[in-house]
């Protein structure tokens, strides 16, 4: 599980625990960075390792995928179901016949940090109420570094700046290890569970486990 950037003013903009999260390439064709803050003489600079596949296959099998879901998730009525939200519905039924408890759970607090220190809770942008059977789904820059976590400025400001849509502080061994065995194809999707990195909310991984591993399985099920 990740930890998701929120936007407290925008709503499109907003990543909320239960997202899924697809790191999708930017124009360097990068899905992944580890990134620290450097102090230089006008404040502070991003030092980055980004991570890219050699093979975009697995993007190109997507692209019709995300194409078809960014024009039509809108205005799609309530009967309609993506693939991944047949396979998340089909997956809870499945875990909770076996007493294994996936639900979201029914609370999901925002906080924000004041310039004071002082931890405040704030509304999410979008107020409305929420079907988890059917996850938002975005795509776009994943990113790791140990003084970036801590940091709500610095994750604030990277995202801004690099399009980072959540934080993940495990995936690098992932990747490590992907880079070991000359693995020239994959594909990195991440359920937020947090506004952190991913492991502070125990509570929503499960659920939001499920949710990256139904789209997964809509990738796979792509596969020729």
């Amino acid at each position: 599980c990740a930890g998701g950037v929120p936007h407290y003013t925008d709503a499109n903009k907003h990543i909320r625990r239960g997202d899924i999260i697809v790191g999708y390439p930017n124009e360097e064709d990068y899905v992944y960075g580890i990134y620290e803050a450097e102090q230089s003489s006008e404040g502070y600079e991003f030092v980055s390792t980004c991570y890219k596949p050699k093979n975009l296959q697995l993007y190109q099998l997507m692209e019709p995928i995300k194409e078809n879901y960014q024009q039509t998730n809108a205005t799609r009525p309530s009967t309609h179901k993506y693939p991944w939200e047949k396979f998340l519905e089909d997956g809870m039924q499945y875990l909770l016949s076996h007493n294994i408890d996936c639900l979201p759970p029914s609370t999901d607090h925002l906080y924000i940090k004041m310039e004071n220190g002082e931890i405040v809770e704030v509304e999410h942008p979008n107020k409305n109420t929420r079907d988890y059977t059917r996850p938002k789904v975005c795509f776009g820059m994943i990113a790791g570094g140990k003084n970036i976590l801590t940091n709500d400025y610095f994750k604030t400001t990277l995202s801004e700046k690099c399009n980072v849509l959540c934080f993940d502080s495990e995936i690098d061994q992932v990747l490590a290890a992907i880079q070991g065995n000359q693995i020239e194809s994959f594909m990195i999707i991440r359920g937020v569970a947090d506004y952190h990195d991913g492991t502070l909310n125990k509570e929503w991984q499960p659920y939001s486990s499920l949710c990256a591993a139904s789209f997964m399985k809509t990738i796979i099920y792509k596969i020729p």
